[in-house]
């Protein structure tokens, strides 16, 4: 294989309790990637970065289920009806359970963090996945390698969302290795893009990458570079016309790059279909003594461009070191070349462009030197670092926001906590909206989208029907007082003004349970050690950092990581669940139709 001994990595016999990778070469620098909340470091990175940033720094078969309900004890309006079941997307075939003497199994069976888009007939769901990695023997040496590292998955459809086939994304020149964070998108001519964490050609740098499908998505390109960047994290990729030449549509990924001197949002670009690209830092904050005030950290960007006008919008999360965190909207007219704020004139805030959120979820201890803010099930286990609560069943949550945008107006979403204090164990988490008339010069007041009763609702993903301007659509997972999830979509046929109960549909068919995500592997030196059930995966890692809706021709269609599926731990004396059967992750996939 072309550059092997330059991509595998070995698993020492030292490591079977502790981390699965270890260090093959030094990075050319080591920067912070931590944010530092009420004296304690918050690791920012997605579980994609971890992955590729110990690799290189060391250390088609349909499941058709139940129908979907309606939010149980509500009517649903006629208007908003389904299509078909619940369908699993990812082909369980490919999930493998490899084992070795004198090592923990290695459980792949991860799939989740949704991206999904859809032209005509065409619908792609990608999503990460640890079906992707092998191990073999080292074939030079002692241990272990990976000779495949395909974090990146994809399930097309050609008939409408009846049957969908699954593969992996190669990476650049056709090497296997590819790191996830999945976003996908199409153009006006059914041209699909996906954008991804990857590495150059000789595994010598990180990057951000791009796949191009001209056939619907039925089959890949190989990755291109859009700009070698070894601190590149939560890419995003949009596409859309150009602002001066409509009859052109502009490939647009942004990016958060950590330095030196913190995080910094890059964007790249590319006129001619993702065959070349420019890239450039757009914004780079710097530290504020005022621990209230924005730091130099930000990420989870999220470009969306306005399909009438060209402009580009691109929120993301900007951190202070206090409570109160931040989200802010760089606008481009002129197809990247510049970029302004949009103003939120929220009271109280001292910067107009600011728009005040609390993150949402408990912030728990995720083995050594890794805190999360968290949902969670089941009992506090103890003994986490710093005196941090510590959950078996968790996954991570971030601050993303959801945005559309549609002729000039913008339609914002977020999830936000209802507590004042960063990481409350007492927080419960809610879906906020709000919309600007004017391209984001002014906007109406906030208001809560999802119906009162349980105690979290988080990762929103929005999208409009360009053929149904009234309609707004809101996807997000719902975590029950009993620690059981659902996916829900909100449905306004006002633009926003309101979100009735009665157009909120539960669209999962039956509710799934957290994994075992944060598994006790304590030694000697490291007294907080955990392990995911799925060793590949960071812990506190489960339904992954975000899903997806796409609203195209009066249909909605929601892609989401879900636990309903259940895997038996191979026995293993190694093995802290050894013989456990529990709950793993899948995507699945339904048509709404919310008129």
């Amino acid at each position: 294989m072309k550059g092997q001994n330059r991509f595998i990595f070995r698993i020492g016999l030292a490591a079977v309790l502790a981390a699965t990778a270890l260090c093959i070469r030094p990075q050319a620098q080591v920067v912070p990637t931590a944010v530092v909340k009420n004296g304690l470091d918050i690791d920012l990175r997605s579980d994609a970065k971890i992955f590729r940033d110990e690799i290189t720094t060391g250390a088609g078969v349909i499941s058709v289920l139940d129908e979907p309900s309606a939010t149980p004890g509500l009517p649903v309006v006629p208007s908003i009806q389904f299509r078909g079941g619940n369908l699993q997307v990812n082909d369980a075939a490919l999930d493998t359970i490899q084992q070795f003497p004198g090592f923990r199994s290695f459980v792949h069976y991860t799939q989740s963090e949704t991206s999904v888009a859809a032209s005509g007939q065409n619908i792609v769901a990608t999503y990460n996945t640890s079906a992707g990695l092998h191990v073999i023997a080292n074939p030079s040496g002692p241990g272990l390698v990976f000779d495949r590292v395909q974090l990146s998955g994809f399930s097309a459809s050609t008939d409408g969302g009846i049957t969908f086939k699954s593969g992996f994304f190669p990476g650049v020149e056709g090497t296997p290795f590819s790191f996830g964070d999945p976003s996908i998108d199409v153009d006006r001519h059914r041209n699909f893009y996906f954008a991804q964490l990857g590495q150059n050609a000789d595994g010598s740098h990180g990057a951000v990458t791009v796949n191009t499908s001209h056939d619907g998505g039925s089959t890949w390109g190989n990755a291109v570079v859009a700009a070698i960047d070894d601190g590149s994290d939560k890419e995003w990729l949009a596409v859309g016309p150009d602002p001066f030449n409509k009859g052109r549509d502009n490939v647009y990924v942004t990016w958060t790059s950590f330095q030196a001197t913190g995080s910094q949002l890059a964007f790249a670009k590319s006129t001619d279909g993702g065959v070349t690209w420019t890239s450039k830092i757009i914004y780079a904050p710097p530290a504020d003594p005022d621990p209230t005030r924005p730091q130099n950290f930000l990420s989870f960007t999220n470009p969306v461009v306005d399909r009438f006008t060209g402009t580009l919008y691109l929120p993301f999360a900007h951190f202070s070191n206090a409570d109160t965190d931040f989200i802010q909207m760089l606008i481009s007219n002129d197809g990247g070349a510049t970029f302004h704020f949009a103003t939120f004139n929220v009271p109280g805030a001292f910067d107009a462009t600011l728009l005040p959120i609390v993150q949402p979820g408990e912030l728990i201890s995720c083995s050594t030197n890794n805190l999360r803010l968290t949902l969670h099930a089941g009992p506090d286990i103890g003994g986490g670092q710093f005196g941090l609560r510590r959950f078996v069943s968790a996954t991570r949550l971030i601050a993303q926001p959801a945005l559309a945008a549609r002729n000039g107006q913008i339609f914002l979403a977020w999830n936000t906590s209802d507590s004042p204090f960063f990481g409350d164990p007492n927080g419960h988490s809610n879906i906020m909206f709000i919309r600007s008339d004017d391209g984001g010069a002014t906007w109406t007041p906030q208001i809560q989208v999802d119906p009162a009763g349980d105690p979290h609702h988080v990762h929103p993903s929005l999208s409009l029907d360009e053929g149904s301007p009234q309609s707004v659509h809101i996807s997000y997972y719902t975590q029950h007082n009993d620690g059981s999830l659902d996916l829900d979509v909100a449905n306004s046929h006002d633009r926003g003004n309101s979100f009735p109960a009665n157009r909120t549909l539960r669209v999962s068919s039956t509710p799934f349970a957290l994994p075992p995500s944060n598994i006790p592997i304590p030694t000697a030196t490291h007294p907080f050690a955990t392990t995911n059930y799925d060793r590949n995966i960071a812990q506190c890692y489960a339904l992954g950092e975000y899903q997806s809706a796409k609203a195209v021709n009066g249909k909605v269609y929601v892609s989401w990581g879900d636990t309903r599926n259940t895997v038996m731990q191979p026995v293993n004396p190694l093995d802290p669940i050894s013989g456990v059967t529990h709950p793993q992750e899948d995507v699945f996939f339904q048509i709404v139709k919310a008129q």
